[in-house]
């Protein structure tokens, strides 16, 4: 395929991961450089895959979980460049780009499937909700990974290694509190709307899933855990601080790893079950487009980001 394509962006970011782990190993005047440059074209790559696909598809962004997962992985890359532009001397691309590929590579793994009812109001509503739900959630596991790992050295009293110098606690913490908050609310709304929806279709007689199906009640348990949460961090002051928010994060990356494993592969009447329509499970960009309508599967600028990435991957990342 000689435009765009998902092997293009997860290359650029796969090439900016080999570049954060030889932080480790010796330093280099230019990596910095190399690593914002390679994830920013595959940001680049990404949006604009994403932009025609969402256009010659036109079942809305979260239609399918390829989609789905791939604008959390959009999202999450955004915010990896974010941060490494602003925390230069902290190794962020380590805890976050693997993520960044994780993401891609489960919605590679579901392409074709649908997954929050199209572009209807409350599977917008639901869908988006979630998404953005999901993102605060890993934000949040990565921050409190970092806190553990920062306090557990300063527990121990060791010196800070001068090629992995992770941001403070106090950054940590703050983002922890944050992210356990935002979450709260994003996923509380995602729930919500999903039992809204489904009692919607059950009053109106359309198939609705049954109270008793795995995602519903594993839906119910992610709510109920996230209301005990917040409820415990707002009642219980040192909750807010410490390893203890680091934890709530941690639990919570927990429930929401179950919830949307019960989403995906548990036997369930959810339209995660289902082939979106138009499309078969491993298709990628269409191969051929109208006559007179252009090439919708990329344009030459973006296979000129795409080779030197694509190289770079097969030889290692070897810089």
């Amino acid at each position: 395929m000689q435009g765009i394509s998902v092997a293009c962006f997860a290359a650029s970011y796969g090439v900016a991961l080999v570049c954060e782990v030889s932080r480790l190993f010796f330093r280099s005047g230019v990596r910095g450089a190399l690593m914002l440059g390679f994830a920013a074209a595959g940001l680049l790559a990404h949006s604009l895959y994403l932009a025609i696909r969402l256009t010659h598809q036109g079942e809305g962004p979260v239609a399918g979980w390829f989609e789905w997962f791939l604008l959390a992985a959009w999202i999450m890359a955004a915010a990896y460049l974010y941060l490494t532009y602003y925390h230069p001397r902290n190794p962020i691309g380590l805890f976050v780009l693997p993520l960044v590929l994780g993401l891609i590579a489960v919605g590679y793994l579901f392409r074709g499937a649908a997954a929050f009812g199209g572009a209807r109001a409350w599977g917008l509503v639901h869908g988006l909700s979630l998404l953005m739900g999901t993102v605060v959630v890993l934000i949040g596991f990565v921050a409190g990974l970092m806190y553990l790992i920062e306090a557990r050295r300063l527990k121990q009293k060791r010196p800070p290694a001068s090629r992995f110098r992770l941001p403070s606690l106090e950054w940590a913490e703050k983002v922890n509190g944050r992210t356990l908050v935002f979450s709260t609310i994003l996923l509380g709304i995602g729930v919500l709307s999903g039992l809204a929806l489904n009692a919607s279709h059950h009053s109106q007689g359309q198939t609705a899933l049954p109270w008793t199906d795995p995602v519903v009640w594993s839906s119910g348990l992610l709510l109920a855990w996230l209301l005990v949460a917040a409820v415990f961090n707002f009642a219980y002051r040192p909750a807010r601080q410490g390893r203890k928010v680091a934890y709530l994060t941690l639990a919570s990356m927990i429930f929401l790893l179950l919830a949307l494993g019960m989403i995906l592969w548990a036997p369930s009447q959810h339209p995660s079950q289902q082939t979106l329509g138009g499309n078969r499970p491993g298709d990628d960009l269409p191969q051929t487009t109208p006559a007179g309508k252009g090439d919708l599967s990329g344009t030459s600028l973006i296979s000129g980001i795409c080779r030197p990435a694509r190289a770079a991957a097969a030889a290692g990342g070897g810089w």
